[in-house]
């Protein structure tokens, strides 16, 4: 019995092959490398506007929850800018990329960790950060800070995006 004609085998090889191609999926985003300096290059790049940075890891469960939430109500803010930075090694680079090519992350900025010693990249961005991941900062205008450990309420953040918009485009 025959339950593909050479017609339909061609479109579903087709077809296969476009979602392969990443006509289909989120293809794996641009990944700066993060060191001690970073965090006062991502504030100059957007002086003056409110903006998140979110530490997460592969090895993270929580993060993938958060993950789902901060790509999901990106689409809702666009112009917020987000930064989103693997707490991973440089030899998890490759798994960093995979993981993040299962997100449909629009502008967000993606960085990872630049060297094995995690605990100084750590305290290059908060001396008082212990490693608990997720780990959120939310920066005002005046790039104020306001930390949070654990996955983010998604109601809370989408206030806070909706208000962070509001105050980019005054």
């Amino acid at each position: 019995m025959k339950l593909f004609s050479r017609r339909s085998w061609c479109v579903a090889l087709l077809a296969g092959g476009l979602s392969v191609a990443g006509l289909g999926a989120a293809s794996a985003p641009e990944l700066r490398t993060f060191d001690a300096r970073s965090l006062a290059a991502i504030k100059q790049a957007h002086a003056g506007r409110p903006f998140l940075v979110a530490f997460w890891s592969v090895s993270c469960e929580p993060c993938r929850e958060e993950m789902m939430i901060v790509a999901d109500l990106h689409r809702r803010f666009p112009n917020v800018p987000i930064v989103l930075v693997a707490a991973d090694a440089p030899p998890h680079r490759e798994a960093v990329r995979r993981f993040l090519s299962g997100y449909t992350l629009g502008r967000i900025e993606t960085w990872q960790f630049g060297e094995e010693s995690m605990e100084r990249l750590r305290y290059a961005v908060d001396k008082s950060w212990a490693g608990e991941l997720p780990r959120s900062y939310f920066f005002n205008a005046a790039h104020e800070a306001t930390a949070h450990s654990g996955v983010v309420d998604a109601k809370w953040l989408g206030d806070w995006l909706a208000q962070a918009e509001k105050t980019a485009r005054k």
